[in-house]
């Protein structure tokens, strides 16, 4: 359509963020990002996903575009349970597949994935936990009875740009003089190869950060939003991220 316009059709009487999240406006659509762990340790930066361990670490990916092998450590998630990857191909245009599963049998997909942005499953909820891997290496994981992974990190698309207006963090740590948490945002920008380590800031329990002014991330940008303990045992925490993704001029 050329240049998407953020006028609403029925702004006299809706709420923009409504009409967008109805579908109201062109090239508009609500993005919420989740995570969360229950083994946030001292030792490094990352973001909240099934596969953190309390060493931390940033999220690695892959270096190319390759089909993923999904299987669950349940018998009982069989071809009546079936898993959406919402994704970016080698050219990180979006790229979205449902697959059944098979138990602990492995499936493969038909296309090649070079991020997963989310995974769900469509028609139930899973018994078992469900990976997504690249040879052997774990990218995604739906755990036992959620339904979804619950990654802090998303990739944007080739041809988007993602508005991050608030962030939100909760975390299982007490009010005392030693004890925090500390929250960073981590940007790669895929074209120009810069990485930025943006928006650290400490807090106890609970962080709030509501952006005035929406924050621009360019397509194929990697973000992670990253928590660490500074001290003690493994932490639950969890990171909300939302705002709104739109579709660059033609």
């Amino acid at each position: 359509m050329g240049v998407y316009s953020s006028a609403t059709r029925q702004g006299a009487f809706e709420p923009f963020e409504l009409q967008v999240s109805r579908g109201q406006v062109d090239g508009h659509t609500s993005l919420n990002i989740f995570g969360y762990s229950a083994a946030v340790g001292s030792t490094a930066l990352g973001p909240l996903w099934e596969g953190l361990t309390i060493s931390g670490g940033a999220y690695a990916y892959p270096s190319s575009a390759a089909q993923l092998v999904l299987v669950s450590d349940s018998a009982s998630d069989t071809s009546a349970l079936s898993v959406q990857i919402q994704g970016l191909d080698a050219n990180y245009a979006p790229l979205v597949e449902t697959i059944a599963m098979n138990g602990t049998t492995n499936v493969t997909t038909t296309n090649s994935f070079l991020r997963i942005n989310l995974m769900t499953t469509t028609n139930g909820l899973n018994v078992g936990n469900i990976t997504a891997k690249i040879s052997s290496t774990t990218y995604a994981k739906i755990a036992a009875g959620i339904g979804q992974t619950q990654m802090s990190l998303y990739t944007v698309p080739k041809g988007y740009t993602f508005y991050l207006s608030y962030i939100q963090a909760d975390a299982s740590i007490g009010f005392t003089s030693s004890n925090y948490m500390k929250y960073a945002e981590y940007n790669k920008d895929n074209v120009s190869g810069e990485i930025n380590l943006l928006n650290q800031t400490t807090f106890v329990q609970s962080l709030n950060i509501p952006y005035s002014c929406p924050i621009a991330h360019t397509e194929k940008t990697d973000i992670q939003f990253q928590i660490i303990a500074n001290t003690g045992s493994p932490f639950l925490a969890n990171i909300y991220a939302g705002g709104i993704l739109i579709k660059n001029a033609d």
